[in-house]
């Protein structure tokens, strides 16, 4: 027994040294305010000039259909653009492959590898109900552009090429080629991208970065966060689409047997809800978002994710039921989307299908979650098809030459803000560009509230005209300090 109450108050007096310990860098590494002047302001008549053009270019409907779609609206925004940036289109050289667009500006030392800055001109379909300002309004009213795409990622494109036209009109020459590529159907997952990829690798063109949206800057990554978060992405997940069939005899609705295709599918679907059959682990990049941000939390947060050497079996265990967004930082994901049986509502279906999205994390590859569902499906006598999937992105060092030169240009001209690399759940048209860079990073220069990004894909698409025209100012920045 003494033995026991020795190993006991020992347990406790370490588990109370580990806690005093924790207690003591939460504590110590608060974030300190930071009043620095932002080193790119910008004046009531550029945010005026800026809102304007973006109103422009959200007033086309450049709505992305799939292969072989009209590109005559595609060809309409770039008569926008050329209106819009005539330096750009006096000075650069400009490339069309099927509706997607590049543009090179020769720098000082063409030898050296490229900048590129990217984006997409399409955007996805918008039923007009539920809108405060018509869809293609391009309306500015309360301080924001309103229509779909004003958000994703017209505001992006616009940025980017005011900054350029700027650049060029105070006759400056960037020290290294700079792209700007703008891919046609990248809301279709359509092969714009990979096209003018292909393009820059028949010239030998290899690149220092590429640069997407993806990330922002964003409020309330955590609760108790005190600041916003200019959040980068450094890896996006992998995709796939799957196919699940269940087939049987057919019949009369009016003498129906057990076990239905429709009967089969749903108690596969219950079962990939109820329990999770893939690895759940907190990953590296998710690691390094938790220590950049635990600085500007509030205590009791600011306890739990910065001392991760002690809580990170806790906080991943907690993660997949504190939200959906948590969940897919440490597990692959599965979501049901689409079903499809009988023609007629008194038909038993001689084959039913349910369509499947899945997002591929780092733990496993595509192929290993598709062979755990297939073994799963199997059990209900279903039939799994993998209808088109990729691995999760390779990842970008948050550590190299231009991670880090991102986060000077940030800390300098949005000096207030937290700075942290993270997970995407999505997809971009970077991923590609892994081809010829080593550094992909999905960051847009722009603050969006919570409403903003709610509004991605749905009614009331608006974005801040201050917002982007301190995008502008940063894009701006960002090019002329560049080396």
């Amino acid at each position: 027994m003494k033995i026991f109450l020795i190993i006991l108050l020992c347990a406790v007096c370490v588990l109370a040294l580990l806690l005093l310990i924790a207690l003591i860098r939460a504590a110590a590494i608060k974030a300190k305010p930071n009043d620095k002047p932002s080193q790119a302001p910008f004046t009531p008549e550029d945010e005026a000039k800026y809102a304007h053009a973006l109103s422009e270019m959200v007033k086309v409907p450049t709505i992305s259909k799939g292969e072989g779609e009209d590109k005559s609206e595609f060809h309409k925004l770039q008569s926008v653009l050329r209106e819009l940036f005539p330096q750009i289109h006096a000075k650069l050289e400009f490339t069309e492959i099927d509706g997607n667009i590049i543009y090179r500006w020769q720098g000082k030392d063409s030898s050296k590898d490229s900048l590129l800055l990217m984006g997409h001109q399409d955007v996805v379909p918008a039923d007009p109900a539920g809108w405060e300002h018509a869809p293609f309004s391009g309306d500015i009213a309360n301080g924001k552009v309103h229509g779909r795409g004003a958000m994703d990622c017209k505001c992006t494109v616009m940025s980017e090429m005011a900054a350029v036209e700027e650049l060029l009109e105070e006759g400056f020459t960037p020290e290294r080629d700079v792209y700007l590529a703008y891919a046609c159907n990248e809301e279709t997952s359509g092969g714009g991208a990979l096209k003018l990829v292909n393009y820059l690798k028949d010239k030998g063109i290899r690149l220092c970065a590429a640069m997407d949206e993806g990330g922002a800057i964003v409020e309330g990554v955590l609760p108790g966060m005190s600041t916003l978060c200019a959040a980068v992405g450094v890896i996006e997940k992998g995709t796939s689409h799957i196919k699940f069939t269940a087939k049987s005899a057919g019949g009369h609705s009016s003498t129906p047997p057990r076990n239905t295709p429709f009967a089969r599918l749903s108690a596969f679907v219950c079962e990939m809800e109820k329990k999770n059959h893939f690895k759940t682990k907190m990953p590296p990049v998710v690691e390094k978002t938790f220590t950049c941000i635990a600085p500007y939390l509030t205590f009791p947060m600011r306890f739990l994710f910065g001392n991760l050497w002690l809580f990170k079996p806790l906080i991943t265990a907690l993660m997949p039921v504190f939200s959906p967004q948590a969940r897919a930082f440490v597990t692959t994901t599965l979501v049901f989307t689409m079903s499809e049986g009988s023609k007629a509502p008194n038909v038993i279906p001689s084959e039913a299908s349910m369509t499947a999205n899945m997002r591929v994390g780092q733990l496993q590859s595509r192929d290993e979650c598709l062979e755990i569902l297939r073994k799963t499906a199997a059990k209900y006598d279903i039939e799994t098809e993998l209808i088109i999937g990729f691995d999760s992105s390779k990842e970008t060092d948050t550590e190299s030459d231009e991670m880090l030169y991102l986060k000077k240009c940030v800390n300098e001209v949005f000096p207030q803000y937290c700075f942290a690399p993270y997970y995407m759940s999505g997809g971009t048209d970077c991923r590609h560009y892994t081809a010829i860079t080593d550094n992909c990073i999905r960051f847009t220069p722009i603050v969006m509230d919570s409403q903003q990004l709610a509004a991605m894909h749905a009614p009331n698409e608006n974005i801040g005209t201050a917002a982007v025209a301190a995008g502008v100012k940063f894009y701006k920045y960002f090019i002329k300090n560049h080396n």
